[in-house]
């Protein structure tokens, strides 16, 4: 009888807490293979956003055509922070100093990130930072890595966009995870992919010590570029 109790308990605990979880999010929950429309939100909001942050590392990122020349530079703010009241990570980017030269015009129509299988994501964009554009739509990958954020028009240079805010029940993280951004050039029809390795995703296991006595001096303005045609 005391073994089933305690069965019983453990359930009701589990369940407990996850609608705990889910009603204390303003955003939505986006489960793999779903999409959902985003809105916005902040932290007045969502008191769950308020937190300290864990990790910032900004990385530049350009695209060139087969010539090698640069068509379009930019920066990604990749950053982790641990909420106040939950004390679960918040996963969240921001894209910022586009330019373009004279000769191109390229404007980004999504970007994703990796890293989130087997965690629970809330999602949404936020208002009260900086930033001119936020994502419409949120898409999650059928194995629920991958997050989609579609722009609803191009984030053109001098723009930048809003923050992305991917709330997990994750409290640990690494930098395992990945970023894409979509990119077209609308004068030659040409699209392109950059890939930007070393994002911040949920993690089992925290990161080793030695990465916070000497990882900072590794991590820096970094970017990796590949060109992507439309098959």
């Amino acid at each position: 009888m005391l073994k089933r109790l305690s069965i019983h308990f453990s359930k009701l605990a589990f369940v407990v807490g996850l609608g705990l979880w889910f009603s204390a999010a303003s955003a939505a929950l986006l489960s793999p293979g779903t999409t959902i429309t985003l809105n916005g939100t902040t932290s007045t909001i969502d008191a769950d956003l308020a937190g300290t942050v864990m990790h910032e590392n900004l990385i530049g990122f350009e695209v060139t055509d087969p010539s090698g020349a640069t068509l379009l530079t930019g920066h990604y703010l990749d950053r982790v922070v641990r909420s106040t009241n939950t004390n679960q990570l918040i996963f969240s980017g921001r894209i910022h100093d586009l330019a373009v030269t004279s000769e191109s015009n390229l404007g980004i129509y999504d970007w994703s990130v990796t890293g989130f299988s087997g965690y629970l994501t809330d999602v949404e964009y936020r208002l009260d930072g900086l930033g001119d554009l936020g994502p419409d739509l949120a898409t999650r990958s059928n194995d629920g890595n991958d997050l989609i954020f579609d722009f609803p028009t191009e984030l053109e240079p001098p723009e930048s966009s809003r923050f992305s805010s991917i709330t997990t029940d994750a409290a640990l993280f690494d930098l395992t995870g990945t970023a894409f951004f979509g990119i077209e050039d609308f004068i030659n029809g040409e699209d392109y992919l950059v890939e930007l390795d070393g994002i911040a995703a949920p993690s089992p296991v925290p990161l080793p010590a030695a990465f916070w006595m000497f990882g900072s001096g590794l991590i820096g303005l970094i970017g990796f570029q590949r060109q992507h045609r439309k098959g």
